[in-house]
């Protein structure tokens, strides 16, 4: 099956292999030869003061980067405008008070039009913003730097859920004035389900010192404790680890640069031809997605049905606001401009059967 989804991602087959290596335990010197570099590369490619590998999906790093960043009785603000951001704000809502904003139309988050909202927020004592990078749901890139500067500006703490988003877009904690960001292996890493990467400014890991211990797993200051170690708070996925470091050294081989180069020019392209089949995309124009591009279409699921049984090939569902109106075709992986026309030529035989 051909995967053109949000995620899991195809994955390349020198990563996938990785995984097949001996076991190792988790405490003691060679797992703490493979750990540390990934540890180092990860601080040096995110501008990080600190970075922890946890083992769980990317909603453990977000929820865990929340949880510790303010002290009882904190405030924040959650911006959203997809299914990513309302959860971000379910998740703020279980240990603050958290005000709430909600774009629709697949319209992005940009300064002017985040502005007001932290200004109010502001005025009212919050202390945490925090917001999707790239929210997946309808592929929307948000304009986080300029807005996470602002915030900073304020007073506030910035957190940003980029679950879907690195390395397909930079990152940088110190530029972008980010002091909380977590992304998953399954996403645009192009590794195996499994793991969470957080990654903190020396704010944030200020923060962390003051805020309560508020569960066991997700405490960060027992991670902090394990990591002069080179080594893991919890049990780790040592296999998936494998091949986070065989995808990373992919990484620093092609270069990021070029990666994001690569993704934003397959993304474009399958926005052509999207639009050149007749197709009309949902995400407002300038905030589109280099990885995600979601289109509008009648018998969405059929088409997605013809697509996996005539083809071999899986598109991503409509979801949230979008969930019966729209398909995604997802460009991360092991995918390239001749996978990528397969799909698209697979969609165009499928939209003729079907006459839509």
């Amino acid at each position: 099956m051909m995967l053109f989804t949000p995620g899991p991602v195809a994955v390349f087959p020198k990563v996938s292999t990785a995984q097949t290596q001996e076991m190792m335990t988790h405490r003691g010197k060679p797992f703490q030869a493979i750990y540390q570099p990934i540890i180092v590369d990860l601080k040096s490619m995110l501008k990080a003061a600190e970075v922890h590998i946890m083992t769980g999906s990317g909603s453990l790093g977000v929820e865990a980067n929340v949880q510790n960043a303010l002290p009882l009785g904190g405030k924040a603000l959650v911006l959203s405008n997809g299914a990513f951001g309302d959860k971000l704000k379910e998740h703020c809502a279980l240990y603050y008070e958290t005000r709430f904003e909600r774009l629709k139309d697949a319209k992005g988050w940009n300064l002017e039009r985040a502005k007001p909202h932290i200004d109010k927020a502001a005025a009212a004592g919050v202390k945490l913003f925090a917001m999707v990078h790239h929210e997946t749901s309808p592929g929307i890139l948000n304009k986080t730097s300029e807005i996470c500067k602002y915030a900073k500006g304020k007073g506030m703490l910035t957190l940003l859920d980029g679950t879907s988003a690195w390395p397909a877009y930079p990152v940088d904690h110190v530029a972008d004035h980010i002091d909380f960001y977590s992304f998953a292996s399954q996403k645009s890493l192009g590794c195996p389900p499994g793991l969470t990467v957080v990654s903190h400014s020396p704010d944030a890991v200020k923060a962390i010192e003051l805020a309560p211990v508020r569960s066991n797993f997700m405490n960060f200051k027992t991670y902090r404790k394990f990591a002069p170690k080179s080594e893991t708070a919890f049990t780790p996925a040592v296999s998936i680890i494998y091949s986070l470091r065989i995808a990373l050294d992919m990484l620093k081989k092609e270069g990021q640069s070029a990666f994001i180069a690569r993704q934003s020019e397959m993304a474009e392209h399958v926005r052509s031809r999207l639009m050149k089949m007749g197709f009309s995309l949902v995400t407002e124009e300038g905030f589109e997605s280099s990885t995600v591009t979601a289109f509008f279409c009648s018998k969405n699921k059929e088409i997605n049905q013809f697509l996996q049984s005539d083809h071999g090939v899986k598109l991503g569902g409509g979801h949230a606001d979008w969930a019966e109106t729209t398909l995604r075709f997802c460009n991360m992986g092991d995918l390239d401009m001749v996978k990528i026309d397969a799909g698209l030529d697979a969609l165009q035989a499928v939209k003729s059967k079907l006459g839509v």
